[in-house]
């Protein structure tokens, strides 16, 4: 496992030893997938939005991931772009930052998930599509839920808990 700089200082992102590229980059490029998203809507068929097809909904995650991508490109750009507009804390009813805190970046139905370093600084541990709130229970979520974990985990065994501790 290890951390890569997607935007210096501001968002980076793990790759994990059994991954070709980072998890931004490995997400976009399944949600940019036809093939993949065909086959994941279709399992899911049941938790979509009523008088929604297969193919609908397969063309709106496409377009989602790429409004995505360009939103967080668009935040890297600005002086005072901040990635905390994007990311919020995981669980909606935490209003107190503690380290390391589980945040979500969510695009309508796509999710980043990512720990928050610091003041606007986060890594991206994983991701997900989720149609409704129940797909917290689905197994996809459950095992990004338990990336989050492990990789907090493993941040907190190498001192990082801000991003002076991060940086060294």
């Amino acid at each position: 496992m290890k951390l890569v700089a997607i935007f210096e200082h501001r968002l980076y992102a793990f790759q994990y030893a059994d991954e070709e590229e980072h998890e931004l980059r490995r997400l976009l490029g399944l949600w940019n997938d036809l093939g993949y998203l065909h086959a994941f809507v279709k399992k899911a068929k049941a938790d979509l939005p009523k008088d929604v097809s297969v193919m609908e909904m397969v063309r709106e995650l496409m377009e989602q991931a790429k409004k995505l991508d360009e939103q967080l490109s668009e935040l890297s750009r600005k002086a005072d772009g901040k990635f905390e507009n994007f990311f919020k804390p995981l669980h909606n009813q935490e209003y107190r930052t503690k380290h390391l805190s589980k945040q979500k970046g969510r695009r309508q139905y796509l999710r980043i998930y990512a720990l928050k370093i610091d003041e606007n600084c986060f890594v991206i541990t994983g991701g997900a599509i989720k149609f409704h709130h129940l797909n917290d229970a689905r197994e996809h979520t459950q095992i990004e839920m338990k990336k989050l974990e492990r990789c907090r985990n493993f941040l907190k065994e190498h001192g990082v808990y801000d991003a002076d501790s991060y940086f060294e």
